[in-house]
């Protein structure tokens, strides 16, 4: 017996939202069987296509992920995400493809806070274009070098640089005892954006200011893509939740996004 409109609707929504919270879990394998399954019952369900292209992406499966982008720009050619990943993939080199193992940083990290937070454009991007795997919300690794920080995936892939005027006086408090999380913000074909934040701060340093010259955006942000919360509202005190946004990774503007999580105590 067929099933009426009403329960297909209904299977659908369940089924996705399923897919969008093993995506959040960076569960990347199962989101792919559960999204494959998705279009076999929906062979026209454009967003189930780009979760699959998304899933694959992680995977490390660039080919595979090319496919299922392709599939939804078949079915909706307007569509800005396939469009978008499409051309990010095309910069990638299927053959060297390896999954990535990163966790996700928790949301607290884009908490910006005046003197411990500094958001930075990198420098000498790889040539190859290996930043472009990465995804807003992935962890990374501060590295002293000769001269000043490199930033490397949680793999030991080289990222980019830190500007020297930031990178020599943060390397410093490294070698001296701090600690810093980082993960990425913004993810473009010329550039690649991470947030470092202060995590500890050794009692050799105290009274010493990590970053004395960052001046916070004018609002908290919880996570990208999320909107800002205004600066005087105690995060104590207070419960605020968001609206969870479906899961994207790049709109149509070619800005790198992620959903934003539930914020509360």
């Amino acid at each position: 017996m067929n099933l009426k409109s009403e329960d297909k609707a209904r299977i659908k929504r369940d089924r996705a939202r399923d897919a969008i919270a093993l995506a959040l879990a960076s569960r990347w394998e199962e989101a792919e069987a559960l999204n494959r399954e998705i279009v076999v019952d929906f062979p026209r369900d454009v967003e189930a296509y780009n979760r699959l292209g998304k899933a694959l992406s992680e995977l490390g499966q660039y080919k595979r992920a090319k496919e299922a982008f392709s599939q939804a720009l078949d079915i909706s050619p307007a569509n800005g995400i396939a469009r978008k990943n499409l051309q990010r993939l095309a910069h990638l080199n299927e053959e060297a493809a390896t999954p990535k193992h990163g966790s996700k940083v928790t949301p607290r990290l884009f908490i910006e806070e005046r003197g411990k937070t500094a958001t930075v454009s990198l420098r000498n991007l790889p040539a190859g274009g290996d930043h472009l795997r990465m995804a807003p919300g992935d962890a990374v690794e501060l590295r002293i070098s000769d001269d000043g920080l490199t930033v490397e995936s949680p793999e030991e892939q080289y990222l980019g640089e830190i500007e020297p005027k930031l990178a020599q006086p943060l390397a410093r408090l490294i070698e001296g005892g701090n600690r810093y999380a980082a993960a990425v913000t913004s993810v473009k074909e010329q550039s690649l954006v991470i947030i470092i934040k202060e995590i500890y701060q050794h009692r050799s340093q105290y009274g010493t200011i990590s970053f004395p010259n960052n001046q916070p955006t004018g609002g908290i942000y919880p996570y990208p893509g999320a909107p800002p919360l205004p600066s005087d509202m105690d995060l104590e005190e207070e419960e605020i939740e968001f609206e969870r946004p479906p899961i994207i990774d790049w709109d149509d503007e070619g800005d790198a996004t992620i959903p934003a999580p539930p914020l509360g105590r």
